[in-house]
């Protein structure tokens, strides 16, 4: 199993297939890929606004799991 899967069924109890663990990890990624979008576009906001926040920055940058 993967990743993914191990942590369904330890939230569940539910066993998946590797087709459909795929396909839930597939899932997950595409949003985690437009979250990801939406704060890389939030910092760029932030960074062009006249009370620019470095906290904000810290703040996007952790959540991207990224060094500033």
């Amino acid at each position: 199993m993967s990743d993914i899967s191990d942590k369904i069924y330890a939230a569940t109890g539910l066993t998946l297939g590797a087709e459909a663990a795929a396909s839930i990890e597939r899932l997950i990624q595409a949003e985690n890929e437009k979250l990801r979008a939406a704060l890389i576009e939030i910092n760029e906001l932030n960074s062009k606004r006249l009370g620019y926040s470095k906290k904000i920055e810290r703040v996007i940058w952790k959540a991207l799991g990224e060094k500033e």
